[in-house]
């Protein structure tokens, strides 16, 4: 008897452990989903490994490993800012709906998981994932929130559900935005501060989708630039100029003078400060850049026509002026850009070749240029057809380097 109800009471205590393992492989599989829905993939992956260790979850936990992979690895190339495909997911992608049916050979979901993810490796191309109507029509929500009729009340409501819904940065900085245009310059700072950890955490979980050198760093100065010129304005409205002229600058700095809204800024800054020379600089430098609400340059143009009227020397029509303005420094930005590039290629811890992964068929025209990429001074390959490059390079030049100087100014000149 007492032999029995020791049997009994072992049985017993498995059969606990068993549901502790099953209930905590279940909370995991719900940690790794909520994040997946978030984008959060590193998260996502970390968790939904631990539910891939038990049997009760193992199904549907490799079969969501499946989806997430095959997101990374054919479908998420510009998906958000800086994203491209992985490749290396693919065969994972593969490997974890097969697994899937293994642990459940009757699951339906896996299947057509697999048959979608087989699709993918077969194909030529594959079209990035679509954007989730839920987001695009929260976003749009925010941007209504300009509008005085939407109370605020609804407006934060509408931002709330926004960042649990994916937990990227954007909704931070567009709705800080849209406050400071209702006057909520307080709440935009706070906003747009808060902002740049929570970018700082999605492109660290998003980390290998970045690949290029410098990328995520890319992403990260952008995020700060843009937060830092949002609180910047904000302070402007608020006439705190000496507060709005550091975080405007400090914007500037991070955008590298290459931003047309904080260039605007600035040149509002400089103008309610009576500052002319600066404030027309700024004018141009914004104008001279493509972007731009049309009705901001609008205005941007109007403020220079006047500091032009005002000043001494008006020996063109404006017009006139202007054009050959915004066509110098055009021109200054492409030079510099082109200079920037060959520092690039003149950098000795760059690696000059790389292998290269192809999705599906390619033309031998494609495979030329890709193989031409590794060969030694002589030969380069332009799009259509190959041609010579000069043996002779510049004195103190090697060769490696003269050959790609010359390849990065036709690639400049296209």
């Amino acid at each position: 008897m007492k032999k029995t109800f020791l049997i009994l009471a072992a049985a017993a205590v498995a059969s606990a452990i068993g549901f502790a393992q099953s209930s905590s492989a279940r909370q995991q599989l719900a940690r790794g989903r909520e994040a997946w829905d978030q984008r959060l993939t590193k998260t996502a992956i970390e968790a939904v490994q631990e539910a891939t260790r038990d049997p009760a979850t193992a199904a549907e936990a490799h079969e969501l490993l499946g989806i997430i992979y095959a997101f990374k690895g054919w479908q998420q190339e510009n998906v958000f800012p800086g994203f491209h495909d992985e490749p290396a997911y693919r065969e994972k992608a593969l490997a974890e709906l097969e697994a899937a049916l293994k642990a459940d050979p009757r699951r339906f979901t896996s299947r057509q998981a697999q048959i979608v993810a087989e699709g993918f490796a077969a194909a030529d191309r594959v079209d990035p994932m679509p954007r989730r109507p839920a987001i695009t029509l929260l976003d749009a929500q925010i941007e209504r929130g300009r509008s005085p009729d939407v109370p605020i009340g609804e407006l934060i409501e509408t931002l709330q559900t926004r960042m649990k819904a994916q937990a990227d940065a954007t909704p931070y900085f567009a709705a800080a935005q849209v406050l400071i245009d209702r006057g909520e310059y307080n709440n935009a700072i706070t906003l747009a501060e808060h902002g740049v950890p929570v970018a700082e955490r999605f492109i660290q979980e998003n980390l290998g989708a970045f690949q290029m050198e410098g990328k995520a760093e890319g992403a990260l100065m952008r995020s700060r630039a843009q937060a830092a010129d949002i609180v910047g304005w904000a302070l402007y409205m608020k006439k705190d100029y000496a507060g709005a002229a550091t975080k405007l600058e400090e914007a500037e700095r991070l955008y590298r003078g290459d931003d047309f809204n904080n260039q605007f800024h600035l040149a509002e800054l400089a103008r309610a400060q009576k500052q002319s020379d600066r404030a027309r600089e700024h004018y141009l430098d914004a104008l001279s850049l493509t972007a731009g609400p049309p009705a901001v340059r609008e205005r941007a143009t109007e403020e220079l026509a006047k500091l032009y009227a005002a000043g001494k020397k008006k020996s063109k029509p404006f017009k006139t002026w202007l054009d050959a303005q915004l066509t110098a420094r055009q021109n200054d930005r492409k030079k510099a850009d082109l200079k920037s590039r060959l520092a690039e290629l003149d950098d000795p811890r760059r690696q000059t070749v790389r292998h290269v992964e192809l999705a599906g068929k390619s033309t031998p025209a494609q495979l030329l240029r890709l193989l031409v990429r590794g060969l030694p001074c002589g030969v380069a390959a332009p799009e259509d057809g190959l041609r010579e490059v000069p043996e002779r390079s510049e004195r103190g030049v090697p060769p490696r380097q003269h050959r790609r100087r010359f390849e990065a100014a036709r690639e400049v000149s296209r």
